[in-house]
């Protein structure tokens, strides 16, 4: 653990000094709920009913992008090689990476949501019931980046290429996730079912997501 935890103050660090890229995943996400706006026209009805299924994709879309290069520095300068040589398992090292993309992606998605929702017709007190369920969610959304960025770490157009790996992983969060906020939204309980499912399916990304991520970076680093 105090490997996991001087690695994500590294990072953290360095994202920070680096000047603003941390920031790109909310840039990301407000830019495309901004065009879904403009893109269902100005009836309130029409966003409303959108608005579930635009705040999903772009909280997966701004997530992955957050992950693409989540390991391309620490191949290209060596320190990868290092740990992968000095430690028995790189867990902590992904632990760190999780940790670090769940602060500088999920979580500010998840906080800003409420006021990106009202431009899409949505009260703020609702918009921040759906921002409680896209936290449950979020977890398995930032697994899923994690795994999918090892798998294409190294690799020429490695971005695109996690994107494509993502799809079908995501798909059956988004599909919960949409459900879970829609039931919210039309008047139904924040835990219902679809919730509980997708609380599920971040514990199962979190338990199953490490062991494959972790042999991925190893077979990169051959």
């Amino acid at each position: 653990m105090s490997l996991a935890r001087a690695i994500l103050s590294r990072d953290l660090k360095s994202a920070f000094r680096s000047g603003g890229g941390w920031f790109y995943a909310l840039f990301f996400f407000a830019v495309f709920t901004a065009l879904a706006a403009i893109a269902f026209g100005p009836s309130l009805g029409a966003l409303a009913i959108a608005a579930p299924a635009a705040l999903w994709l772009a909280a997966a879309l701004a997530i992955q992008f957050a992950a693409g290069e989540l390991f391309e520095r620490d191949m290209h300068d060596g320190s990868l090689r290092v740990l992968a040589a000095e430690q028995q398992g790189l867990f902590s090292y992904w632990l760190a990476k999780a940790a670090f993309l769940a602060l500088t992606a999920a979580a500010p998605l998840i906080i800003a949501a409420p006021f990106f929702l009202t431009m899409l017709g949505i009260p703020f007190a609702q918009g921040a019931g759906a921002a409680l369920i896209l936290a449950v969610g979020a977890p398995a959304l930032v697994f899923i980046a994690v795994l999918t960025s090892a798998l294409s770490a190294g690799l020429r157009a490695g971005g695109l290429l996690a994107m494509i790996i993502a799809a079908p992983f995501t798909a059956p969060v988004l599909v919960f996730g949409v459900t879970a906020a829609k039931a919210f939204l039309s008047g139904g309980g924040i835990f219902g079912p679809e919730t509980l499912i997708l609380g599920a399916l971040s514990l199962f990304m979190a338990a199953a997501t490490p062991l494959f991520a972790i042999a991925a970076l190893r077979v990169s680093l051959e």
